[in-house]
């Protein structure tokens, strides 16, 4: 392709307290760079420790007004903001394909899906959290807004899985510091813009563009009452650790997976292997849900894994804004040359090679960060392996074969993750089995481990989640309950319990 020229892009840096600012005494620059073209330098972002209390205290002292609104105001508010999405749609799939290396078509699908979470959180989002009056008690149910909540987001789905967050979190009165991954600050930026455009109230949502160690500052300060994140286990990890003495924080964690499909003798074949495809590679392999195992019933599986393998090979990998690419660059050069790592690895433990991946020979550009997908077999499980047992966040998938559909579900569950699976078969009874059997947020029947809906909660198990799924449950956590018996009798002094007199 010939040269392409990206939409102008000034870097404003912090949204703090209804305006963007740069810090006064900036600390380190992020300098944020397209993976698939490193002479394309998008921005850089000054940036501050000192923002952070900024921020946080914006969103403090936003809190009670804000909180106290009736729902039809934040909700005008909110409706504002998708409407501003839909607005700058092409602007913000030109920054996500930029900035992390989604193909612009998939990008294009991440904006809908941003706009679409204002929906259904202001409609079957809320009704979740609505007040209600049980029967038979005098009295009521309430869910209170938690107070300052801070976002952080990832870098594989910029807008789409922080806005996950944050939505419901302003939806139900909270107020939101925001930090985007520090490869994607351009998405967090124009993000930010729209609340802007959407007249937000000054502190009610606040961007801060921070690296990821100053995250330790947001998650452990004071002022701070939960801590919304969907990334990896290593950092959801440390987020668990530094609220152990701040336990009244709520923590809602969305982590990785090592996710599963199951492909019975019975599956329909040509979908199946179309699901499976798509789902270990869409994102580049960069998604939490991506299909990383595939265990294939014995009588399906040397077929199975010949039209895996030669639709692998096939696919078109290449620069974000080339409409006909199927996956881009990994998110930066780091990423892609430890993924090169990985089919060493997978050599030395004994996998064999059905479509070799790693580093593109010829790059279409020159330094991108870009791959080719791979496809391996393993003949043992091995429960030393690297590669069998580690999550890559790569596109890599390696292929099992089992006899029944009771080893099928046990080698699913035999994973420290407990993400997704899915279920290839003619029979809903054998996915309904792993419905129950596997330790799993998500479980699908022929429909790939990706396939998720913003109308069901999403999350996951073991190293996966925190039992706080998000997606339509979101509002739960962003709210507590309350408890209220009421009395509005005049008080009978006749009726007191025994041993009690009254003057």
């Amino acid at each position: 392709m010939g040269a392409f020229r990206y939409a102008d892009f000034e870097a404003l840096d912090n949204y703090i307290d209804g305006a963007f600012q740069i810090p006064q005494a900036p600390e380190g620059i992020i300098r944020d760079v397209n993976p698939g073209d490193p002479t394309d330098v998008i921005g850089e972002f000054p940036w501050s420790a000192g923002t952070v209390d900024e921020a946080i205290g914006a969103a403090r002292k936003a809190f009670r007004s804000w909180s106290r609104e009736p729902f039809e105001a934040r909700a005008e508010v909110l409706v504002r903001y998708a409407h501003a999405l839909r607005k700058n749609k092409e602007r913000l799939a030109q920054m996500i394909g930029r900035e992390m290396g989604k193909a612009l078509w998939e990008a294009r699908s991440e904006v809908d899906t941003m706009v679409s979470k204002v929906e259904i959180t202001l409609d079957d989002g809320m009704k979740l959290v609505a007040d209600m009056q049980p029967k038979g008690v005098k009295g009521w149910l309430r869910f209170i807004p938690r107070g300052v909540m801070v976002v952080i987001g990832p870098f594989n789905f910029p807008g789409h899985l922080p806005n996950g967050h944050i939505v419901p979190a302003l939806a139900t009165g909270n107020t939101v510091v925001f930090k985007p991954a520090s490869h994607t600050p351009g998405v967090g930026q124009i993000m930010a813009e729209c609340f802007h455009e959407a007249n937000m109230p000054r502190g009610v949502f606040n961007l801060v563009q921070i690296p990821g160690r100053l995250c330790d500052e947001l998650v452990g300060h004071k002022d701070v009452d939960g801590i919304l994140f969907t990334g990896s286990t290593g950092i959801g990890e440390r987020i668990q650790k530094l609220t152990l003495e701040h336990y009244w924080k709520i923590a809602a964690l969305e982590m990785g997976g090592k996710n599963a499909a199951i492909v019975l003798d019975d599956a329909p074949f040509d979908q199946s292997v179309y699901e499976v495809l798509t789902a270990a590679f869409l994102t580049s392999g960069q998604r939490c849900t991506a299909t990383s195992r595939v265990i294939l019933q014995r009588g399906i599986a040397d077929r199975f894994t010949e039209a895996l393998g030669k639709a692998t090979r096939a696919l078109k990998v290449g620069v974000q804004h080339d409409e006909t690419v199927f996956m881009g660059p990994l998110v930066d050069v780091a990423a892609a040359k430890e993924f090169h790592e990985w089919q060493s690895i997978a050599d030395k433990e004994g996998a064999q090679t059905i479509a070799r991946g790693g580093l593109m020979e010829e790059p279409p550009v020159p330094g991108g960060a870009y791959v080719r997908p791979s496809v391996h077999r393993v003949h043992k499980v091995d429960h030393g392996s690297r590669y069998q047992r580690e999550e890559l966040f790569a596109p890599d998938t390696c292929i099992y074969t089992v006899d029944t559909l009771d080893e099928a579900i046990a080698l699913a569950d035999d994973t420290e993750y407990g993400l997704a699976c899915s279920v290839f078969t003619a029979h809903r009874e054998a996915y309904l089995e792993a419905v129950r059997s596997v330790r799993v947020g998500v479980v699908n029947w022929n429909r790939s481990t990706v396939g998720a809906s913003g109308k069901l909660p999403f999350g996951g198990m073991k190293k996966s989640g925190n039992g706080h799924p998000a997606a339509l449950f979101s509002t739960l956590y962003c709210t507590y309950p309350v408890a209220s018996l009421e009395d509005d009798k005049p008080f009978d002094a006749n009726n007191l319990m025994p041993g009690v007199s009254m003057p």
